[in-house]
């Protein structure tokens, strides 16, 4: 019996022996093996995140609801830089709980959420008087949680020419290049918002500060455009319906999350090598002075 327990000992022990990490999606998780991670409903990174051999991949779990409703992440106590709730709320041992981190906004009012989602998206635009459409499973959509909220990125669709928003599916669910969702945000030819994740999207790439500009840090908006002629000079090419939506509900994004003018860039501005993107085509210097 005492040779039994010999062997047990180390086997009860071995999920947590190779340490945390940090997956490609953004949420902290545990170095286990992958068999033991897909019994405990968790998700393994294969990228080469963890000592050990390859199977050995550092494991997330998804997201969570704390006993306040608040959402979170479930993962390691010791990688939660908030409050870890210790009630059943997440797969795996018991030092996998829900951590919920920063504040989340429920409407316009300053505030700089950290490490979290970013559920007050669709009242901070209801707040400014627009027209919204919550895109169902918005609230839990994402590759992980923000970091931060200290930039914002516009951008065009270069979708089609007719319909408010063609492009919803494509900004919500990707291409077969790139994983959705790809912005938070939609701006349909109407003036209409589509709120379409809460947390990281795709949309940024490689920028001339990631961390102000990249997917971690600043939200991205989508807005209905074919993107021709490409300009850098007026809005002559946009309905002005929407344009004026596009300004108004930037400025409500810019109330909320306290981000300066001087931090809403076109994706044409923030995209490095410079030239490697050209939305959106309308002067992004006009629509800053209209942003005051």
């Amino acid at each position: 019996m005492q040779f039994l327990v010999a062997v047990i000992l180390p086997l009860t022990t071995l999920a947590q022996q190779y340490g945390t990490c940090t997956a490609r999606n953004g949420r902290g998780g545990e170095c286990i093996n992958t068999k033991t991670c897909a019994n405990s409903g968790g998700t393994s990174d294969p990228a080469n995140l963890c000592p050990g051999d390859n199977s050995i991949q550092c494991c997330t779990y998804g997201t969570c609801k704390n006993s306040k409703g608040v959402t979170g992440i479930c993962q390691p106590t010791s990688t939660c830089k908030g409050s870890s709730d210790p009630a059943n709320l997440c797969p795996g041992g018991n030092h996998i709980q829900c951590c919920t981190v920063g504040s989340t906004p429920t409407g316009p009012g300053t505030s700089k959420p950290i490490n979290t989602m970013l559920t007050g998206l669709a009242d901070i635009l209801r707040g400014a008087g627009l027209k919204v459409v919550e895109v169902a499973g918005w609230k839990t959509r994402g590759h992980g949680v923000m970091a931060s909220v200290k930039g914002i990125i516009v951008h065009h669709t270069a979708g089609s020419s007719t319909g408010d928003y063609p492009s919803l599916a494509t900004v919500r669910d990707g291409t077969s290049g790139l994983a959705g969702p790809i912005a938070q945000l939609g701006l349909g030819r109407s003036g209409t918002w589509f709120v379409i994740a809460a947390g990281r999207s795709y949309h940024a790439g490689n920028t001339l500060d990631d961390s102000i500009y990249g997917n971690n840090n600043a939200i991205g908006i989508e807005a209905e455009g074919v993107g021709l002629p490409a300009t850098d000079s007026g809005h002559a090419h946009w309905p002005e319906v929407q344009y004026q939506s596009y300004v108004k509900g930037v400025k409500a994004l810019q109330k909320a999350y306290g981000v300066p003018t001087a931090r809403v860039l076109g994706h044409k501005e923030a995209a490095v090598p410079k030239g490697r993107k050209i939305d959106p085509n309308f002067s992004m210097a006009e629509f800053r002075a209209k942003l005051g």
